[in-house]
């Protein structure tokens, strides 16, 4: 796990570690469209020929479908994706029940199994002008993409992508390679400060999260 963000630069009180990285974790602002550094949670690419069964050991359904989402439960944010035949993406939430359910993670190869931390930079966009936003920085037609995992470019970067939620409740869940993570966070926190919008923390993102499922 990368230990800066380029959000780093934007940090305001109040401040606290997640997975050993300052993160940002209210605002009190009401931005009406919001970009949220979600760089400091963990995740893992399991690869190999012994992967769904590395998955198996660990409690974790394997899932049939590739790049279909898989919501593992017992903490917000955390999902399984499927994508490639011996290959799957990890994706933990902010309290780290993935992480204590897997144990250490070494990257060393374990019968024929190897597990290897990802450090990327990942934000999510959402509010009223994301969809536009989407719909100028990514050339895929989102507005009917649902529970997928995308691998796709966003503003001219590799970049994988997650879309949650419908309608004007859908939010964008992007990440990318660390060093283009730069380049692609402050575009699309211009974007979002355009649409005149900013930054929130951790906390103001599960607080929307909440008031959404609330009024659905």
């Amino acid at each position: 796990m990368s230990l800066l963000s380029p959000a780093d630069r934007h940090l305001q009180a109040p401040v606290q570690s997640v997975g050993g990285m300052p993160a940002m974790v209210r605002t009190g602002t009401a931005h009406p469209t919001w970009l949220v550094d979600f760089s400091p949670l963990h995740r893992w690419l399991v690869r190999g020929g012994q992967a769904a069964e590395w998955l198996a050991a660990h409690a974790l359904e394997v899932p049939e479908a590739y790049f279909r989402t898989q919501d593992l439960g017992g903490d917000e944010d955390s999902f399984l994706v499927r994508t490639g035949n011996a290959e799957f993406f990890l994706h933990d939430g902010a309290a780290g029940n993935l992480r204590a359910r897997v144990g250490e993670i070494t990257g060393e190869l374990v019968q024929g199994t190897r597990i290897v931390a990802r450090d990327d930079l990942e934000v999510v966009l959402g509010g009223e002008g994301a969809a536009q936003l989407m719909s100028e920085f990514c050339a895929l037609d989102l507005s009917s993409v649902a529970n997928e995992f995308l691998l796709t470019r966003v503003a001219g970067i590799a970049a994988w992508l997650r879309v949650e939620g419908a309608g004007a409740q859908q939010v964008y869940r992007i990440g990318c390679d660390p060093s283009y993570g730069e380049y692609l966070f402050e575009t699309l926190l211009d974007g979002a400060r355009d649409c005149g919008g900013g930054l929130l923390g951790h906390e103001d993102f599960y607080d929307l999260r909440g008031q959404n499922h609330d009024a659905s």
